[in-house]
């Protein structure tokens, strides 16, 4: 009888261990289970971050595209405008005297400007500037 209940016992043992295992076990998989959905969903937004990224890459690609095409246009109309000034210039002596000569002394004043070391100084020299003459009145108001 001894025998007997030490048998129960053992296996009553034995069978609180496999209990407290297998709660251990299942424990885990839900700890797993949790890790791999975590997983999963940062997968899944890393790969619709990535499909953003794509999207904005393609287009600032067609904005570079049209950018360049804008580009090469307006060097098209650059070059054929100087075309055209080259040639009414080379076709009216006039227009070439004109062309050649100096601007006028308040003409290139207008093009002078001071080295600033910053924006106060800045300031400062459009406070002091002079102010243009108004072209409505007459010079000797």
């Amino acid at each position: 009888m001894r025998v007997l209940f030490i048998a129960i016992f053992v296996l009553g043992l034995a069978l609180l261990g496999m209990i407290v295992y297998s709660h251990g076990l299942q424990r885990d998989k839900l700890e797993l289970t949790q890790s791999r959905d975590a997983l999963t969903q940062q997968l899944s937004h890393r790969d619709q971050l990535i499909a953003e990224l794509n999207q904005q890459i393609q287009t600032r690609e067609q904005a570079e595209v049209a950018l360049r095409e804008a580009l090469s246009q307006a060097n098209g109309l650059v070059w054929q405008r100087e075309q055209l000034f080259q040639r009414s210039r080379n076709d009216d002596p006039l227009v070439k005297t004109w062309a050649d000569s100096a601007l006028p002394a308040a003409v290139s004043q207008l093009h002078q400007r001071p080295a600033f070391s910053s924006a106060t100084d800045y300031l400062h020299w459009l406070s002091a500037s002079q102010r243009l003459p108004d072209t409505r009145q007459s010079p000797t108001k």
